[in-house]
């Protein structure tokens, strides 16, 4: 099994799934919370068989029937903005392998973490010893290429 990610600038973000058995599966996790379910072609990966759009609420029914616990990370807000600066928004998952962890050493040339919101709470340039937190979302600003970086850290 193998995942892959790719962002869709000004559509989302692009998930997909390579099962054991040589299927493909992705899920396009559109701006505005619409889901799309997209199955690829098996003789070519990536010619699109089918695909459903589905709301966000039929997204989480269907995660359930597929016994989904959830990601352990979600983007939550890619912007990108005139020269070449993205700020992303990431939601720490419950299964995070950074929860209990603190974000200290996670920042890149190019890119780094400006906050961290907690509930109602912004944690403004947050300390090395800050520890994440299961429902943190960390926002990162830079480079694009290293602000993913700095997520792929983080995560």
């Amino acid at each position: 099994m193998h995942t892959t990610s790719t962002p869709l600038p000004g559509i989302g973000t692009l998930h997909v799934l390579a099962a054991r058995d040589g299927h493909r599966v992705g899920v396009v996790r559109h701006a505005d919370d619409r889901r799309e379910l997209v199955v690829y072609d098996p003789a070519d990966p990536d010619t699109r068989l089918t695909g459903v759009l589905l709301t966000a609420a039929e997204a989480g029914v269907l995660a359930d029937l597929v016994g989904a616990a959830g990601p352990v990370t979600h983007c939550a807000r890619l912007d990108r903005h005139a020269g070449g600066v993205s700020v992303l928004q990431v939601l720490i998952g419950t299964d995070s392998p950074r929860v209990g962890r603190p974000l200290a050493g996670t920042g890149v040339d190019g890119a780094a973490i400006v906050a961290v919101v907690r509930g109602e709470h912004v944690i403004p340039a947050p300390g090395p010893g800050l520890r994440c937190r299961a429902g943190d979302v960390v926002v990162v600003i830079g480079r694009p290429d290293a602000a993913f970086e700095v997520i792929d850290a983080v995560t």
